[in-house]
């Protein structure tokens, strides 16, 4: 029986063998095995199958966000409306929204508030303490409650972009817990439901084929050439399904599902909602549900704009882990590597810092740079993927909220495979097929983040 043998082709493993007979067919489960192939060249996709695996049993798979632990570190909502913040002791009713025109759903009677002036430059606690003196009454956009001043700034000054007293529409409230009199019932109960959203599964497909008489011929530099194409073939499927799980678009057309990739998440969110940062002068600030995504010039990358924005990226209020994976393209990484010497990056006065990276073999096979920061720590890793137009992006993602989703069930594994012989029965031809179907899943779109360095790479236009 003729055979080829998987070492050969990449894998490490010279036992593996394929059955190559000319009119069978066989299907072998290369699921665990492919991301052990050329892991630098595809190191996301590397990732997800070796930390974030989990089969899903349909093609349009779902899944559930909890908020409820990142609206507990951002218990803030703003002023729908202009409101005259009364003396300590009167009560006014209060109109508000989340500060991106919805309704607040989680205000209770006896929350206690703080409202302030929040363009007060100065920073001087001028402002009013606040107790929700009735149920709050939610609509479609806006909810509405009566509010009694418990205390008030000596100066009056409440919120007011204009400096008077009053609380002007935008101003954000802080709650700063509840207050019940002695003797009282149990408050009223609220809470934050789960939120639901969906992928899709994207079948992969790629064929290796050569003819009877090319496979019988012995070549010069490479003896076996049907080896050698398998071995191309194998790292092209890995590479479409990793070029996927990084741009991709969720959508499904005509049969055929596209699954989401983390950059076409990120892109797409950010675009949801709020205005997208598109200059390195103004900072995106948290907004729920929505990633952080920054253009910066890359004279502008000094250490301390990086502190600010990861000052962004790491804050409570948007969840995830106090670490990161930061895919980079080969310019980002060049870009941290070249400045200021040893340092990891200058500051803006050009003075550098004893800052340096940690560079090691990660686990998987890459190659890694650590950086540790105050706000948290990045693993930069190379993208080779992040090229052309895609040149200055670096991809920080929380992988406790990617996970790779193969299709599996009913006892039927859609995780990667490679069937051999699947030629027409009157071929004289070798050919066999590799395929996938899988997707990506992307949940809290605000624990990842997406930079571009515009001017970090240029193509000569």
């Amino acid at each position: 029986m003729a055979t080829y043998n998987q070492g050969q082709v990449g894998f490490g493993d010279p036992g593996a063998v394929i059955d190559s007979t000319v009119h069978s067919r066989r299907l072998y489960d290369f699921s665990d095995r492919i991301a052990d192939l050329a892991p630098e060249e595809s190191p996301f996709f590397v990732y997800l199958s070796k930390v974030g695996k989990v089969p899903t049993s349909d093609p349009q798979f779902r899944f559930l966000e909890d908020r409820n632990k990142i609206q507990a570190m951002d218990r803030g909502f703003s002023l729908d409306a202009t409101v005259t913040v009364p003396a300590a002791g009167s009560s006014v009713e209060y109109t508000v929204d989340d500060g991106n025109g919805n309704a607040v759903g989680w205000l209770i009677k006896g929350m206690v508030f703080y409202v302030g002036d929040t363009t007060d430059t100065t920073k001087q606690p001028e402002g009013a303490t606040v107790r929700i003196e009735t149920a709050p009454v939610v609509g479609s956009t806006e909810t509405t409650f009566t509010g009694k001043t418990i205390v008030q700034a000596s100066d009056s000054s409440v919120g007011g972009d204009d400096g008077t007293a009053d609380g002007a529409d935008g101003d954000k409230c802080i709650v700063i817990g509840t207050a019940f009199a002695e003797g009282s019932g149990a408050p009223d109960v609220w809470s934050r439901e789960l939120e639901n959203d969906y992928g899709y599964t994207q079948i992969f497909k790629t064929a290796a084929e050569m003819t009877n008489t090319a496979r019988a011929t012995e070549y010069r530099g490479y003896r076996d050439e049907w080896q050698r194409i398998w071995n191309l073939k194998l790292r092209e499927h890995k590479v479409d399904i990793e070029r996927a799980c990084l741009f991709g678009m969720r959508g499904s057309q005509s049969g055929i599902n596209y699954t989401e990739g983390i950059v076409g998440h990120i892109i797409y969110n950010a675009n949801a909602g709020a205005s997208v940062q598109t200059t390195a002068a103004t900072q995106l600030a948290y907004n729920e549900g929505l990633p952080y995504m920054k253009s910066i010039a890359d004279s502008e990358f000094t250490y301390d704009v990086l502190l600010s924005d990861l000052e962004v990226v790491f804050d409570p209020a948007r969840g995830g882990q106090s670490a990161k994976l930061a895919m980079c393209s080969l310019p980002v990484i060049s870009r941290f590597n070249k400045l200021s010497g040893n340092a990891l990056v200058p500051l803006s006065t050009d003075a550098g810092i004893p800052y340096p990276l940690q560079s090691t073999t990660g686990t998987f096979g890459h190659k890694v740079q650590k950086v540790e920061t105050i706000h948290g720590d990045l693993t930069l890793v190379r993208q080779p993927l992040f090229r052309g137009a895609a040149a200055g992006f670096m991809c920080m993602v929380d992988l406790d909220y990617v996970s790779y989703r193969p299709l599996v069930g009913n006892g039927v594994n859609r995780d990667t495979s490679i069937t051999t012989n699947v030629q027409q029965s009157d071929e004289d031809l070798r050919k066999d097929l590799i395929l996938t179907e899988a997707g990506l899943e992307v949940s809290l779109p605000e624990t990842h983040a997406l930079f571009n360095f515009e001017t970090i790479y240029s193509d000569g236009s």
